[in-house]
């Protein structure tokens, strides 16, 4: 779906206080509630799934109300459901029957020392609407941040992390009073959207038929009349439709969303392959072919689900999925088992597939697990409107997926060299494997500065300014060529080269990870944001613990044993 240059309730600045806490607090207290209480059991069994297609703006482009709920209940919680609720329910139950949900403790607070702030339990991880309406601690630390801010100053670590938790509070409130469920298309006013909330102000004839289904689907809620909910849901659509005539998705655009939701074809994938990476492990080196057979199978398998996942997200999104780090992480996985793939099947060996499904797992599994946003959202204005997105982000990804395979690559290196230090021609074989493995990430890395050159002359006027995104690819493009051309001379061995691809990598995790997240500076600043930085910390020190244990058993080896010789004494490798 195209996106819409419209503002969001998901985007809507924080208000000034205290005249939204007032706002929020008569929503507390019940003043805005429309309907008697009802179990939040009941709700359950409502048919929510009926309302899934209709369409909404949010976050600058109209998704599946679907998509919204979920976006907001992660949002809110960090979970994609929560007490046996699915984000429609959340989001209806709250618009339809309040009382019932606003003392559900939902709303997610990290914060320790604001925690102890409010007087919470240390150990609490979610708190209720009405218990942080209701604290008078809270209600300072918010006052006092947006007093800072409002006079432009700066904010403490607790007071931002007060007014995160307060804009999960206005989500809520924005469904309880209506006003953030933007389902109302004007397309005769300037195409803007609006929301139920503003019902009471438009007489027109469609506007009345989108309040009588509001209304019916309101009052099947009420008495747990799941068909009547279903029929209301269905002419609530019809309503809306026509109300929006060509402004309004088109279902199919909408269905396709629901099945990239519905899909989860990115769990599928990362389970894919690490069944496919157990069953090479353990039975695949062999003389079993059937095992070999059967991994590869399972890999391809996950390489579809995510090929799959990948286009329904670009169809959606229309443009590259490689706009933010959720994304940029996704394809750089999905790149590292498409060069795996196409390599295995270019030398028929089984250490590319091995070593790609290791690391295609693990940096798919750690796009879904790990707090990134992953809602689809429009492009900044630097990035709208030119192919040079997907040119030069594409290619430096996939040189990124190269570099990473290779480094899977090197691990297993090191795990021969060390354990199995005798199989000198499976070393030998594996070490060309990944030298030729570093050269296709050198060739789209090397490319992808060259298209990040012309794409800069086009945007800014200078084809290479020492930005620091563009001084440590730089980095980055020579730390390889260093690596490949001691190989290449014959300057270090087997152990050698995995060492340096290893280390080679962490420059890999300072460009695309450390200049956004923290360096944070310079003109790509569409890409910059904060977090992250304890797993970082905690990849590199256990990589340079990996590889000191591997030098130091490696040189008791040759010292004690006379093992690694071939290692000790390179030969250099074959072009």
């Amino acid at each position: 779906m195209k996106p819409i240059s419209r503002s969001s309730p998901m985007k809507t600045p924080m208000k000034p206080l205290p005249r939204t806490l007032t706002a929020l607090l008569l929503v507390s207290l019940g003043c805005v509630v429309s309907l008697p209480a009802q179990s939040v059991k009941d709700a359950k069994q409502m048919p929510v799934e009926s309302t899934a297609g209709i369409a909404i703006l949010s976050g600058g482009r109209v998704k599946p109300l679907e998509t919204y709920a979920d976006e907001s209940l992660r949002f809110v919680s960090g979970k994609s459901s929560i007490g046996g609720n699915s984000p429609l329910q959340v989001l209806w139950g709250f618009h339809f029957d309040p009382e019932s949900y606003r003392g559900k403790a939902w709303i997610r607070m990290d914060s320790q020392e604001l925690k102890e702030l409010c007087g919470f339990s240390p150990a609490l991880r979610r708190f209720s609407f009405d218990s942080l309406m209701s604290n008078e601690g809270f209600k300072k630390v918010v006052e006092r941040a947006n007093s800072l801010r409002k006079e432009e100053k700066p904010l403490s670590a607790t007071q931002k992390d007060a007014l995160a938790v307060y804009a999960k509070m206005e989500r809520i409130a924005g469904f309880i009073e209506g006003n953030g469920l933007t389902i109302l298309p004007r397309p005769k006013e300037d195409g803007s959207w609006s929301s139920p909330a503003d019902l009471k102000t438009m007489v027109d004839p469609e506007s009345q038929a989108v309040q009588q289904s509001l209304a019916r689907l309101a009052d099947a809620w009420k008495r747990g009349d799941a068909t009547q909910f279903s029929a209301g849901a269905s002419s609530l659509a019809t309503s809306l439709q026509t109300m929006g005539g060509d402004l309004y998705p088109a279902r199919s655009e909408l269905d396709r969303e629901i099945l990239y939701n519905r899909l989860h074809a990115y769990g599928w994938a990362w389970k894919a392959y690490l069944l496919g990476f157990l069953m090479l492990l353990l039975f695949g080196f062999g003389d079993k072919v059937w095992a070999r057979r059967a991994g590869l199978v399972l890999v391809l398998i996950g390489f579809l689900f995510h090929s799959g996942g990948l286009g329904l997200r670009w169809a959606i999104a229309g443009r590259a999925p490689v706009s933010d780090m959720y994304e940029s992480l996704v394809f750089m996985s999905w790149g590292v088992m498409a060069i795996g793939i196409v390599l295995e099947f270019v030398y028929k060996t089984r250490f590319f597939v091995f070593g790609a499904s290791l690391m295609g797992f693990l940096a798919l599994m750690f796009s879904e697990h790990l707090p990134l946003d992953s809602s689809i959202n429009p492009l900044v204005p630097v990035l709208a409107h030119t192919s040079w997105l997907s040119i030069h982000v594409m290619t430096i990804m996939l040189s990124y997926s190269a570099f990473a395979l290779a480094m899977g690559l090197a691990h297993i290196v090191l795990g021969i060299q060390i354990f199995r230090p005798g199989k000198t021609l499976v070393l030998r074989e594996l070490s060309s494997l990944l030298y030729k493995t570093l050269q296709v990430g050198i060739l789209f890395l090397a490319a992808g500065i060259a298209f990040g050159a012309i794409w800069a002359n086009e945007s800014w006027g200078r084809y290479w300014g020492w930005d620091p995104k563009e001084t440590w690819s730089l980095i980055t493009f020579f730390v390889y060529m260093i690596i490949i051309h001691a190989r290449f001379a014959a300057w270090i061995g087997n152990f050698g080269l995995a060492i340096l691809s290893i280390t080679g990598f962490l420059s890999v995790v300072m460009t695309y990870y450390g200049v956004n997240y923290i360096l944070a500076s310079g003109l790509h600043s569409y890409g910059f944001s904060s977090g992250g930085m304890l797993y970082a910390v905690l990849y590199g020190v256990v990589e340079l613990a990996i590889i000191l244990g591997a030098w130091l058993r490696f040189r008791t080896a040759v010292q004690n044993k006379g093992l690694a010789r071939e290692a000790a004494v390179p030969t250099p490798p074959k072009a």
